[in-house]
């Protein structure tokens, strides 16, 4: 039986801002996007005061007129996270970054290694990071992955619980069904209209009404609402969590309109993952092999995090001259995402560009679901048929 637990920073950005200027302490904090205008992350001062992530700022500063704001640095939250990664790799090798301010732990046999088991390990763990870096974490302890990270959340913050193995299907049965992992709104949407809204109501379900409102996702979303999970908490993602696309040309390739339409095509299918995934992302690489299998690479941190390719489309010119360091032509080209953040709740109605951004969010979500449907060619954009009448 295995034992994986899974981290979670409680009030994350504001506990770091807080951290790291002690002027900031006992004070309600609120940590803002510049772009979108809401709350990320609120302290627990701030909590207090009924400040919730995904309010408006506006909003949050005439509630509370003391609060303090801050604009979100990512660069010095990526740095502590990494210190608290470094923290875990001296209790076991594997360690996966689920994004920035939560991860996951196998520590299955490792109480040999620990000389302790999984829970003292880990309440370890979380004095060690609040006395070095005075931030906060919550722990799950269970069976799999996805138990672990509903575990960590439910009592947050500053807390840890343990789902004893076999007690899986029984812990998750009462939870409200959006806790589940994999289903999307719409879906959502028509289960509890079929009466079902929780996850022991999910589990109890006929496989073939469930299959008939989520097709060929059923079966794996009912294992999971039973508590069933397999994935393995992964080496491959332990330095950076990301998504890739990769693409090798027919013909060495030269020109540059070719390369850079190429490149959004690429974009639009990472940033899909991404949204499938529910996160959102900072930092976006690209990798070129020439001609004579050499190649370069180039990344770059974008000022937010995002999910939409139309908030990136600009900066590809940019990046493929960085990557593209040699005046031969090209044989394949590698787009990465990473620096995964989970985004705050969406409540910014009224913030500056809000409605153009939702609008853009639900555009995407419904060309996502047009090309799983019926194929990527079934929406094209107008520069990509320009290119090819050109």
């Amino acid at each position: 039986m295995r034992t994986v637990v899974h981290w979670d920073g409680d009030r994350f950005f504001a506990s770091i801002e807080q951290a790291a200027d002690k002027r900031l302490r006992s004070r309600p904090v609120a940590v803002g996007g510049a772009r979108r205008g809401v709350v990320l992350s609120a302290s627990t001062e701030a909590r207090r005061l009924g400040i919730l992530p995904g309010w408006p700022m506006a909003r949050a500063r005439r509630a509370v007129p003391a609060l303090v704001v801050l604009p979100a640095h990512f660069d010095l939250y990526e740095r502590f996270f990494d210190q608290i990664l470094g923290l875990c790799r001296e209790t076991t090798p594997l360690v996966e970054p689920a994004e920035v301010g939560a991860a996951w732990l196998d520590l299955t046999g490792a109480e040999r290694w620990n000389r302790q088991d999984a829970e003292h390990v880990i309440t370890k763990l979380r004095g060690t990071v609040h006395e070095w870096l005075r931030v906060s974490i919550s722990a799950g302890i269970a069976s799999n992955k996805m138990v672990a990270r509903i575990a960590a959340r439910l009592r947050k913050p500053g807390a840890q619980m343990v789902v004893p193995p076999g007690t899986e299907r029984v812990f998750l049965a009462p939870l409200p069904l959006r806790i589940l992992p994999g289903l999307e709104m719409g879906s959502l949407d028509a289960l509890e209209v079929a009466g079902l809204r929780t996850i022991g109501q999910f589990a109890g379900a006929p496989i073939d009404a469930l299959a008939t409102v989520l097709g060929r996702g059923a079966l794996p979303l009912l294992r999971r609402a039973q508590g069933v999970s397999e994935e393995p908490v992964g080496r491959k993602r332990v330095s950076e969590p990301g998504w890739s696309e990769f693409l090798e040309f027919p013909e060495d390739v030269w020109e540059e309109p070719v390369l850079l339409a190429t490149l959004r095509r690429m974009l639009e299918r990472l940033m899909a993952q991404v949204r499938a995934a529910g996160v959102e992302v900072r930092r976006l690489a690209l990798e070129v092999r020439y001609t004579d299998h050499e190649e370069s690479r180039k990344s770059l941190e974008l000022a937010e995090p995002t999910a939409l390719e139309s908030e990136t489309f600009a900066l590809l010119p940019g990046l493929l001259a960085g990557a593209w360091t040699r005046r031969v032509r090209l044989r394949a080209l590698t787009l990465k995402a990473g620096r995964v953040y989970r985004p705050s709740p969406q409540m910014d109605l009224f913030a500056p560009d809000s409605s153009r951004r939702e609008h853009d969010l639900k555009l995407a979500a419904i060309v996502d679901r047009l090309r799983r449907e019926h194929g990527a060619s079934i929406v094209r954009r107008g520069d990509e048929l320009q290119l090819k009448t050109a």
